[in-house]
């Protein structure tokens, strides 16, 4: 597939329990391709899963499930209890998301591809925003919700999850990346509704744009 091919990328982002996945379903359903760097990680740390040996050296087989590949129940809370441990983990991890996340973006055909990034604003808070990255969409969701719907979802003690929110960025440093914001304060009738005037609106942007300054037409090379 060539450069000029290339689907322009949108990043979705948000903090943990925000609704990124729900948004990016409906993206789904409008027909546009999504990349999703979590599916990625579970691939690489499920059953047979490329991650596993080097976890595995660097965790011990308590953190591992015979079944389901990384325990990660177990690696949740040994990671947010250890932030040098949690480093040596996504300095294992976020390489081998990169190289696939590449792969699969390059391939991505439609007007645009969506790339599901939860710690896009961790990891590139403060520097300038790479070439490949047409828009940045943040899914965002008031503090008290957030927690009710993460420990609805994946019941923890309160200091584990305090601790995972700890060590991602706070509301404000991911609103100052975006572009566009998704408002999930409501139900999924108004997310859905949101979802589909921003395709819109990002359909309309798609057409306005000459041929010779598209995102189509930026270089994949710099891609994750």
């Amino acid at each position: 597939m060539s450069n000029a091919q290339a689907s322009p990328v949108v990043v979705l982002t948000g903090g943990l329990g925000s609704g990124k996945s729900t948004a990016a379903h409906c993206f789904v359903g409008l027909g546009i391709t999504v990349i999703d760097a979590d599916a990625i990680v579970h691939e690489l740390t499920g059953p047979d899963g490329a991650a596993l040996a080097s976890l595995r050296l660097l965790l011990g087989d308590d953190c591992m499930s015979p079944s389901a590949g990384l325990d990660r129940a177990r690696v949740r809370q040994a990671v947010f209890a250890d932030p040098r441990l949690r480093k040596r983990l996504e300095a294992i991890l976020h390489p081998m998301v990169q190289v696939v996340a590449r792969q699969r973006l390059e391939q991505a055909m439609g007007p645009y591809c969506l790339y599901v990034v939860p710690l896009w604003a961790e990891t590139r808070g403060g520097q300038p925003r790479p070439d490949w990255v047409w828009k940045v969409v943040v899914v965002d969701i008031d503090q008290t919700r957030q927690r009710s719907r993460v420990l609805k979802r994946t019941p923890m003690p309160n200091e584990t999850l305090e601790g995972m929110l700890a060590a991602q960025a706070n509301r404000h440093e991911r609103l100052e990346l975006a572009d566009h914001v998704i408002n999930n304060n409501s139900d999924e009738a108004s997310l859905l509704a949101q979802v589909q005037s921003l395709h819109a609106e990002l359909l309309q942007c798609l057409n306005k744009l000459p041929m010779e300054v598209s995102p189509q037409s930026k270089p994949l090379t710099d891609r994750p």
